[in-house]
This record gives structure tokens, C-alpha cells and sequence, in this order.
């Protein structure tokens, strides 16, 4: 989440002044503070699962009393940190993230197995975070255009997980999108939202976010190797793994960022 806010910063100016370390480190306790307070609420679904079984507090190496204080006080400093910084929009974004991803989602996920759409705002908020910090206004689209293009990411990158883990989250009691699909189903509902996050992430060349040819060619070429490979693991037999594809979808956000970040400072730099 801090990488994200950091691209969109760059991506907004063009330019990296070091300043940027104070709203950006606030940033970062917000998405830490908020990481343990969802495992303090967690600790019984995590211990169920075998996937985050070893985990600080199901592991028993941290006392939920003392997680609390210390996603309590994570979260303390993030929110002053910004407050220090004087933009308004940064933080308030950083609460609203507080709120729906402790709040709304951790609620949602025992409720529905469609819970990671909403729950996906949280991923695509400190873009716009990141945004605001490089004085980025939040009423022009194009932060927004961004901030979709991760929002979609997300929904194909948790389902990847849910595809290798799905028993693990009911045995933990978790609504299950394999409960409601099958194997064949889930892949092409997954290829599905990756050629939805790729039609987004190209559509940032018609809102000139991507000017430079050569990071034009650069991301069309990245979006069609990762719709290739996902083709590939999927449909076609011993071609790959679901936790080789999880590790490419998560590497090929970063690339898309770093893209963008190189793009923006060869034209405005």
C-alpha cells in the first residue's frame, strides 16, 4: 500500500522530493496499524487455517492484549504524522481506510464470499493517497482512473488465493467462492477480472498518464504476458502452478507502477 501511494505521488508530479518520506511514513502506519488490528480480530479464523496458522498471535508468540496496543498506537502515529503534514484529503482518505477495511470488510468476509469487491476500495485508497501527497487534486479523474486499475487488480489477485485455499477458509468458517463454483468456473471468472484490470490499466494511455512510446509498448506488452501465462496455467495441463500465478499478478503491479513512475518523470522530469 505504501509502494502504491508512492507511484501515484510520483506518477502525479514527475518527481520525487524527499519530503515525501514524512506523509508517506504515515501512510505506512496507517496500512501497518490497520494489518494488526485485523489479525487481533482474526485470531480465532486465522488459527483455523493452515495457511496462517503460524501467524504471531495464533502462534501465541504475541499476546492479543499487547497486539491491540500496538495497532492502537501504529495507528496513532500514522493519523498524527499526517495531521502534522496539513493535508486534510490524506488523511481523511487514511481514515476512511481505517474504517472500511477494520469496519466493513473484516465484517463482510464472514458474511459473503463476494466481500473482496468492496473490500477492494482499501487497496485502491492510498493511491489516491498518494496522490493528494504530491498535491494531486482529488477532483480531476485522473487519480481516479489509477486508483480503478488497482481496485480491479485486487478482486483476480485474492481469488487466486481462494483457489489454492478455499477449504482452508471453510474449515475456518468463511463463506467460499468454491462453494458456489467450480475449479473450471472460479479460472474463468479469474481471467476474467485480470483482462478487466488489464483493459484498465490501458486505458491511463487515453487520459495521457502513459505518453512515452516506449512505456506504452512497455505495458501493453506486460498486460498480454500476464493474460498469456494465466491462459497457459489455467487451460492448459502441467503449465504451472496457481501460487506461481499468484507471485506474477503480484509482480506484475509493481512492474505496472514502475512503468508509469518512469514514464512521468521522462516527460515532466
Amino acid at each position: 500500500m505504501t509502494f502504491s501511494a508512492l507511484a501515484a505521488a510520483v506518477i502525479c508530479s514527475g518527481s520525487f522530493p524527499l519530503f515525501w518520506f514524512i506523509p508517506l511514513t504515515g501512510i505506512f502506519c496507517l496500512a501497518a496499524g490497520a494489518s494488526v488490528l485485523n489479525q487481533v480480530q482474526e485470531i480465532t479464523i486465522d488459527g483455523k487455517m493452515k495457511r496462517t496458522l503460524n501467524r504471531p498471535l495464533p502462534g501465541r508468540r504475541i499476546s492479543p492484549r499487547n497486539a491491540l496496543i500496538m495497532g492502537i498506537a501504529i495507528n496513532v502515529a500514522g493519523i498524527l504524522i499526517l495531521y502534522l503534514t496539513k493535508n486534510l484529503p490524506c488523511l481523511l482518505l487514511g481514515l476512511l481506510n481505517i474504517a472500511w477495511y477494520n469496519g466493513l470488510y473484516t465484517w463482510l468476509k464472514k458474511k459473503t464470499a463476494f466481500a473482496v469487491v468492496p473490500g477492494a476500495v482499501t487497496g485502491a485508497i492510498p493511491v489516491l493517497m498518494g496522490w493528494s501527497v504530491a498535491g494531486g487534486s482529488l477532483l480531476r479523474p485522473e487519480g481516479y482512473f489509477l486508483a480503478f486499475v488497482v481496485f480491479v487488480w485486487q478482486v483476480p489477485h485474492f481469488w487466486l488465493l481462494m483457489l489454492s485455499f478455499g477449504n482452508q477458509y471453510l474449515e475456518a468458517g468463511l463463506p467460499s467462492m468454491m462453494t458456489l463454483f467450480s475449479v473450471p468456473a472460479m479460472k474463468r471468472i479469474i481471467l476474467s477480472w485480470t483482462i478487466a484490470s488489464s483493459a484498465a490499466s490501458l486505458l491511463l494511455i487515453f487520459v495521457r498518464l502513459v505518453q512515452w512510446n516506449i512505456t506504452i509498448y512497455s505495458l501493453i506488452l506486460l498486460n498480454a504476458f500476464l493474460i498469456f501465462l494465466m491462459i497457459r496455467t489455467f487451460f492448459m495441463k502441467s503449465s504451472g502452478s496457481n501460487r506461481a500465478l499468484f507471485i506474477a499478478i503480484n509482480i506484475f503491479l509493481m512492474l505496472f507502477f514502475i512503468i508509469l513512475m518512469a514514464d512521468r518523470v521522462f516527460i515532466l522530469g
